[in-house]
């Protein structure tokens, strides 16, 4: 029996956390190979990011009026927060990335 899987923005890929500090935690996200364009949503995120690739070929970042950048190991591609960005998967491998987010400090009144 196969399972049939609804994909939304959260639900693209596997994430784990690999590191967490006080400053910011590090998630491992796993994409499969089989995505199509629709799922790969251009959205925007609450915190600074940085990317890192661990895995994958042909995939790109792209962020807002900017054209897609390909992800290569060595490389770390940061994200402002509310920035939008996607990626896209022109080569049909499977990807996996490091995801550093930035905590965010609450002001206190």
């Amino acid at each position: 029996m196969r399972e049939k899987t609804v994909y939304d923005y959260k639900q693209v890929f596997k994430e784990t956390i690999i590191e967490e500090t006080p400053t910011y935690f590090i998630v491992q996200r796993s994409f499969c190979k089989d995505l199509c364009e629709e799922e790969l949503i251009w959205h925007r995120d609450k915190e600074d990011r940085d990317i890192f690739l661990v895995e994958g070929d042909g995939w790109y970042v792209q962020r807002d009026n900017e054209l897609p950048q390909l992800m290569q190991k060595g490389s770390i591609f940061k994200i402002p927060k509310e920035t939008w960005h996607r990626i896209v998967n022109k080569n049909g491998t499977n990807l996996i990335i490091n995801v550093r987010k930035y905590k965010w400090k609450q002001k206190k009144f």
